[in-house]
């Protein structure tokens, strides 16, 4: 699927790419932790995890980003220590009156940037339809979302250490540089 908004960004962790296990972590992401991760906007506003009547893993998030109110339901696409995907059949409202349904997929990924340091990467696009599409260059929702993804991402990568260095006993404090 072609995604006609993409966006995001990276974040240098001081930890081994061998600590992180993207998979272990995002399905313990707590809805505190989510809300937490944009505090100067107030952008996220709930998450939760459940199963569907499959049982399958499903992740709710509602959040306010670029012109957007959206309930995502996201399923893993790709769950292993390094990389995660999970796309979403988002419901939102576009300035906050007409509703709309769209694709979305979220991706992180670490790597190697040294003996002991990792590369963060969090990736978010969408498919709008046409008009909103075309609407939301009005409104620079590429800007905001670009915005949004700046502000979140730092907050992923600590909140993702902090689980992956849980149970070390001289759990670093400083996790980025």
């Amino acid at each position: 699927m072609k995604y006609n908004l993409n966006f995001g960004t990276s974040v240098l962790l001081t930890l081994p790419v061998g600590k992180l296990d993207l998979a272990d972590w995002i399905v313990n992401f707590s809805c505190e932790q989510y809300v937490a991760c944009t505090p100067a906007s107030h952008s996220h506003q709930y998450s939760g995890l459940y199963r569907d009547a499959d049982g399958d893993i499903v992740i709710r998030n509602d959040e306010y980003v670029g012109g957007f109110m959206m309930t995502q339901f996201y399923r893993p696409k790709v769950m292993t220590p390094h990389h995660v995907r999970l796309e979403s059949r988002t419901k939102a409202r576009f300035l906050q009156v007409w509703p709309m349904i769209f694709p979305i997929y979220w991706d992180l990924r670490v790597e190697a940037a040294g003996p002991d340091r990792t590369l963060f990467q969090c990736r978010i696009g969408a498919r709008l339809p046409f008009f909103y599409f075309i609407a939301s260059k009005l409104i620079r929702t590429l800007f905001w979302s670009q915005q949004h993804a700046d502000e979140e991402t730092p907050l992923f990568a600590y909140f993702a250490a902090r689980w992956a260095t849980r149970e070390d006993s001289d759990q670093p404090r400083n996790l980025w540089r």
